[in-house]
């Protein structure tokens, strides 16, 4: 009976810590940016909150993660898009 217990226990904990691991997916990036030569404000917005929607999701996933080498690739991934965002900001407010 004692060894069923500690199956039975060994089983939960295992399952318990599987959980988190099993909920940690990468997030997918934004489709797109729109282009700051010819977008509306409104478009420039949108964008906007899609990707800080977006490097919410990613600091959650790195907080879950355990590769380095998958943190890595996301938190560049995140930084790659975050530049490409403030170029066509840079676009966007040089056209007045």
């Amino acid at each position: 009976m004692k060894s069923f217990a500690a199956i039975a226990l060994s089983a939960s904990l295992w399952a318990a810590a599987a959980v988190p691991a099993l909920g940690c997916e990468k997030p997918a990036a934004p489709s797109s940016i729109p282009d700051g030569k010819t977008a509306a404000k409104e478009d420039m917005l949108a964008a906007k909150k899609a990707i800080d929607a977006y490097k919410s999701s990613v600091e959650e996933y790195l907080a879950c993660e355990k590769s380095t080498a998958r943190k890595d690739a996301a938190a560049a991934e995140l930084v790659k898009l975050a530049d490409r965002f403030n170029a066509e900001i840079k676009e966007f407010k040089s056209k007045g």
